[in-house]
C-alpha cells in the first residue's frame, strides 16, 4: 500500500473515531440529565408518601380513640354533636 493511501485510510479511521466519541458524549450528557431527573422524581415522590404516611397515622389514633371509646361504653361525641 502506497503512502499517500495509507494516510487518507487513517485519517478516515481517525474520522470515523471522532465521530463515534462525540456520539457518546451526546448520550452521556443525556443520561446524566435523565439520572437528575429521575433523582428529583423520586424526592417529590418520597415527600409524597411521607404526607400521605402522616395523614394514615393521624386518622389511625382517631380511629383507635374511638374504638376504645366504644370499648369502655363512652357515649360517642361525635354523635352528640349531631355529627355522623
Amino acid at each position: 500500500m502506497d503512502q499517500g493511501l495509507a494516510a487518507i485510510v487513517v485519517a478516515g479511521i481517525t474520522a470515523i473515531g471522532g465521530v463515534i466519541v462525540g456520539f457518546m458524549q451526546v448520550f452521556r450528557k443525556e443520561q446524566r440529565a435523565a439520572v437528575e431527573e429521575n433523582r428529583q422524581d423520586h424526592a417529590v415522590v418520597q415527600a409524597q408518601l411521607g404526607m400521605i404516611y402522616r395523614q394514615v397515622s393521624r386518622v389511625d389514633d382517631k380511629l383507635e380513640k374511638h374504638l376504645e371509646q366504644h370499648g369502655e361504653g363512652k357515649k360517642d361525641e361525635s354523635k352528640e354533636r349531631g355529627v355522623g
